[in-house]
């Protein structure tokens, strides 16, 4: 009787140590669908529609608007945040004339938007 025992409990620890089978892992496609982790202090994808980075954008806009004056139209826009003592947007704006700035505005704790960086890019 003690031996029954023995080799159920075996069997059960044995059951409890197996892997899932093929049918319940996620398939290798899925593992590579997920973004790397986010950095931390790094900067990460923002998303263009969010009401703050609206408002850095129309910063950032006015500030290449102010340094190079021209007719160009801004063509395409990137945003990437990084969470500081407040926010930085780094954005990378492309004009219709072909001209890149990437420009970062800081908004600080209490809600201020500056310019903290630019630069024409070749």
């Amino acid at each position: 009787m003690r031996l029954a025992m023995l080799f159920i409990s075996f069997g059960a620890a044995l059951g409890a140590c197996t892997t899932a089978p093929a049918s319940e892992t996620p398939p290798p496609e899925a593992a590579q669908a997920t973004p790397p982790p986010m950095i931390v202090g790094g900067y990460g994808a923002s998303n263009l529609a969010d009401e703050g980075v609206k408002a850095a954008q129309a910063i950032a806009v006015n500030e290449i608007y102010t340094r190079n004056p021209t007719r160009a139209l801004v063509d395409k826009v990137s945003a990437e945040t990084q969470v500081v003592a407040g926010l930085n947007y780094r954005f990378t704006i492309i004009m219709t004339g072909g001209a890149a700035y990437r420009v970062i505005v800081f908004r600080n704790l209490q809600g201020g938007m500056s310019v903290t960086s630019f630069e024409k890019l070749a």
